[in-house]
């Protein structure tokens, strides 16, 4: 008896998070697509509170990948999670925010930074925004279904210059 109800337990404690996933992904692909600024900003807040799980992540397992750049003025270095794609000399990062993030204009300002992806770190320049039409069959089927998905308009494309020492 004791056991069925720790199953029980166990199993509706995995619906709800199945449940609140399919959620949150549905609010997520809701904002992206009509581009709701407060909605954007929500989600804007909850990746800031799992930003340090993710770059953990990215550089530990390879899971997902973080982008490291420094401040246009203040001169700070930061990291930020993204979603990305390596070619042979190029790396490939989804813009489903648009281009109207510090990252990226960081990023521009600078010319170069790096990126933590594939469990390796690759020092990169000449970051340049594209239609996502340009880099889309670049992309894996996984990811060109989110970036569907999201209804992601650019990505930025830079050159891998050679793996970080």
């Amino acid at each position: 008896m004791r056991q069925r109800r720790i199953v029980k337990t166990l199993l509706a404690i995995l619906g709800l998070l199945a449940i609140e996933r399919v959620v949150e992904t549905g609010f997520m692909v809701w904002a992206w697509r009509s581009r709701n600024a407060r909605a954007l900003r929500l989600i804007k807040q909850y990746n800031r509170l799992t930003r340090p799980l993710k770059i953990r992540g990215a550089r530990r397992s390879g899971l997902g990948a973080a982008v490291h750049h420094v401040g246009r003025r203040s001169g700070t270095p930061y990291a930020t999670p993204v979603i990305a794609h390596r070619s042979a000399h190029e790396v490939f990062v989804p813009l489903p925010y648009g281009t109207d993030v510090d990252w990226l204009r960081n990023l521009l300002a600078a010319g170069r930074g790096a990126i933590d992806l594939d469990g390796s770190t690759f020092d990169l320049d000449r970051p340049e925004v594209v239609p996502i039409g340009e880099v889309e069959g670049l992309l894996p089927v996984s990811m060109r279904r989110i970036v569907r998905m999201n209804g992601t308009r650019e990505a930025v494309r830079m050159r891998i210059v050679r793996p970080a020492a």
